[in-house]
């Protein structure tokens, strides 16, 4: 893993004016911290949002819906006005996951997510979503780890 900076900003202002293209945003960090780990993602500075007011689900002058980041799933799917302006919604988020991981798993996170692609993760083989261009051992030719074979 390589070295980075940390930072728990107080507001979202503060936040925002710390972020920069070598930086991330952090809340669980499941999915980063694996990246971080076998260093497919190499920030230099991450930004902890969690004590930021990013739990709710709120109305916009527009008619429409802003969700915070830290929206847990469980949250979103069952939000009275999610349910009541956006079922398909709320069924798509129930459908994704277990109970348990949609009580802890935060919107923010789950578009964050990067590809759960095995060759991804390996930095030993080229990898198109890591290095546009470079391959993909998947599309090649080289099946290890993969569940289907020889479909397109």
């Amino acid at each position: 893993m390589n070295p980075f900076t940390y930072s728990k900003p107080t507001d979202i202002t503060a936040a925002v004016n710390l972020s920069g293209p070598a930086t991330r945003f952090i809340a669980g960090g499941t999915n980063l911290l694996d990246l971080m780990k076998e260093n497919v993602a190499t920030p230099e500075h991450l930004i902890d949002i969690t004590g930021l007011p990013l739990r709710e689900v709120s109305e916009t002058a527009s008619g429409g819906l802003m969700i915070g980041a830290l929206v847990s799933n469980a949250d979103l799917a069952y939000h009275p006005l999610i349910e009541a302006r956006y079922p398909l919604l709320s069924k798509a988020v129930l459908a994704g996951a277990s109970p348990q991981l949609r009580n802890m798993a935060s919107t923010g996170g789950n578009l964050l997510q990067r590809t759960r692609c095995y060759y991804f993760y390996d930095t030993g083989v080229p990898c198109n979503k890591r290095e546009p261009g470079s391959g993909c051992p998947a599309r090649e030719g080289l099946n290890r780890i993969h569940a289907i074979l020889g479909a397109s």
